[in-house]
């Protein structure tokens, strides 16, 4: 069966293609009504014309409003097989009025040849129909049938026809869903080339900004330390040209992080069960000193019994890593960082809080995006590339969980680590 997204494509064709179809079938009805107008043995023919026409009308006025409907709507599909329906019902009458004047004609063959060409409709529910269609018309052709012995000639024939129609429409339905599964797959692949070239326009623009003015401020003081006479201030120019090479060195680190985790997300990570608690505390271990040096005091909270839970240990220290790392450098200096690990609801979650100036509300949507900078003034004071909380992103969804950002009361922001998956007993 189609796809949803291929249905709803196949009825907005339809609804483009009817009336043309009608405004057809009206244009060759004329000729005969104007034809047959006065001749009294046609009557029949003029009434049936007339009928035709009328019906014609009306559904083309109602393809416009039908069109405006929303794409999921019960009536764009009802309308469009009430065309089909009707198409094949008239084709059927033409033969058999056509029929007792002028004996055998292609009126059925032409009507179930002109469903499967212009319409665009899934043979499982097309080929039933025309089934249905063609058992309808060979029992009036039975009862219609005089025994001179054309019976069968014209029944093979019709047959043939309808069978050619089922074909025609099953060919031309699957070439339009395989070559708007190529659309899709081409529209899946430009969007994916297009964040691409974006995130290597970002990666430019950061290298540029981040890696020249140390890079140029490396020239000069290298320039310097060839000029200067005197060691100790040669010495004190080659400290800052090392301290420069650590930002860089630094800087092409995340940068090499944030491919990692990219990479390592595409793949399956190792998952197996682990105690949350010991991956949170050697995290805190990893990130006390610094935050020692400007006196951050570090507020951890975590439960006396184990927390166990499938995650890739070493994709959740980087995790833990870039948060806190981020919240020690957001808060200021004799500021207050906590990391508390809760149990909820059947699931274990871990909240990283800092007292920094917090994350202004037009920054929340684009915050987990690949180079995100923030705006505040501490986020101005300090360099950073916008990779930490992309990283923590990529591998918390890699791993079934997520990261989400909320507004702390007063300063700062919170960070909760979310796992899908309750949590797991070890003695399983």
């Amino acid at each position: 069966m189609a796809l949803p997204s291929f249905a709803r494509e196949a009825i907005e064709i339809n609804l483009r293609r009817i009336p043309w179809l009608l405004v057809a079938a009206m244009a060759l009805a004329l000729w005969p009504l104007a034809a047959f107008w006065r001749d009294p043995e046609m009557a029949w023919l003029r009434t049936t014309l007339l009928v035709d026409v009328a019906s014609a009308s009306l559904f083309l006025a109602l393809n416009g409003p039908v069109r405006r409907l929303p794409p999921e709507s019960f009536w764009r599909p009802a309308y469009v097989w009430t065309a089909v329906v009707l198409a094949l019902g008239y084709m059927d009458g033409y033969y058999f009025l056509v029929a007792r004047s002028f004996g055998q004609n292609p009126s059925y063959i032409l009507g179930t040849i002109m469903a499967a060409t212009i319409f665009l409709l899934p043979p499982v529910w097309f080929l039933p129909l025309l089934l249905a269609n063609h058992l309808v018309y060979c029992v009036l052709l039975f009862g219609q049938s005089d025994g001179d012995g054309q019976l069968l000639p014209v029944l093979i024939q019709n047959t043939t026809g309808a069978v050619v129609a089922g074909l025609v429409a099953f060919l031309l339905f699957g070439a339009q869903r395989e070559a708007y599964g190529q659309r899709q797959a081409l529209a899946v692949a430009n969007r994916f080339l297009r964040r691409r070239n974006e995130q290597l326009n970002d990666l430019m623009a950061i290298t540029a900004h981040d890696l020249r003015g140390p890079l140029l401020g490396m020239r000069d003081l290298l320039r310097l330390a060839r000029q200067a006479p005197d060691p100790g201030k040669r010495g004190q120019i080659l400290d800052r040209v090392m301290d420069a090479c650590v930002d860089l060195v630094g800087l092409v680190t995340r940068l090499l992080r944030a491919h990692e985790a990219e990479e390592r997300a595409e793949q399956a990570l190792l998952l197996a069960p682990c105690d949350l608690r010991d991956v949170v505390q050697k995290a805190v271990d990893r990130v006390r000193p610094r935050a020692e040096t400007r006196s951050i005091v570090l507020d951890i909270r975590l439960p006396g019994t184990p927390a166990i839970v499938r995650i890739d240990p070493v994709a959740m220290g980087q995790v833990l890593d870039n948060l806190l790392f981020n919240a020690v450098r957001f808060s200021p200096d004799r500021g207050l960082v906590g990391v508390h690990l809760l149990h909820e609801d059947g699931f274990w979650r871990c909240e990283v809080a800092d007292s920094g100036p917090g994350i202004a509300p037009e920054e929340r949507a684009t915050l987990f995006q690949k180079f995100h900078r923030g705006t505040t003034a501490a986020a101005a004071e300090e360099e950073g590339s916008g990779l930490g909380l992309f990283i923590a992103a990529t591998l918390m969804r890699a791993m079934g969980g997520d990261v989400e950002h909320r507004p702390r009361e007063g300063n700062g922001a919170i960070f909760r680590l979310t796992f899908d998956m309750p949590e797991v007993d070890r003695f399983r």
